[in-house]
């Protein structure tokens, strides 16, 4: 195995661990991948496996169309929305799907999180848009989720969770965490009043 592969798969496992360590994944839920620089494979966790049990070999290696290169287990059901991304954006290097619980509740009732956080818009590229449902695993969520992200970095799944991308995984994980700040703040916010978009985001949309 390549070298830049092999880091891949230890970033791959280090990210997964700690979407789980962060309370942004449950168990085996969610997944997450990483694209291998100079070439057409990435690395992505296994299917149903514990992210604190794994080692860095036990990463899945696949090339763009699917076929497994490197790996003693099944890559991730969502292996089909992860390439799709990919092909999908150059500028993506990698990518988190998590079952957070603010951003999940907000995708629940058919929300997407619209720009009320400076932070929001400049990370993410605007507000957070709401895919249209598909069942998981699917080529019809796949390109739902492409739709939703446009050019921006994160987008919310229905009756799923999140997905965020970045120009490394590391900066994905970020973008996860900063849609939670953003669900948090929208819901609390809803609370009390109608959360304010961000003014400079109100002159763009007109």
């Amino acid at each position: 195995m390549e070298p830049m592969a092999m880091e891949a798969m230890k970033e791959v496992l280090k990210t997964g661990q700690e979407l789980a360590r962060r309370g942004l994944v449950a168990g085996t839920s969610g997944n997450c991948s990483a694209r291998v620089p100079g070439s057409d494979l990435i690395v992505i966790t296994p299917s149903s496996m514990e992210y604190e049990l794994l080692l860095a070999e036990d990463m899945c290696v696949v090339n763009m169309d699917r076929e497994k290169v490197e790996g003693r287990y099944d890559p991730s059901v969502e292996v089909i929305m992860h390439l799709a991304i990919y092909k999908a954006r150059e500028d993506v290097g990698g990518i988190v799907h998590t079952h957070q619980k603010m951003a999940s509740a907000v995708a629940v009732v058919g929300k997407g999180i619209p720009p009320i956080l400076e932070e929001e818009v400049f990370a993410l590229g605007g507000g957070i848009e709401l895919a249209e449902y598909a069942l998981p695993g699917t080529e019809d969520l796949a390109r739902n989720a492409v739709e939703a992200l446009g050019g921006r970095n994160a987008c919310l799944l229905p009756h799923h969770g999140v997905v965020a991308v970045g120009p490394r995984i590391q900066d994905a994980l970020l973008k996860a965490e900063i849609v939670e700040r953003a669900a948090e703040i929208y819901i609390m916010a809803s609370m009390i009043g109608s959360p304010q978009i961000v003014p400079f985001m109100q002159k763009d949309a007109k």
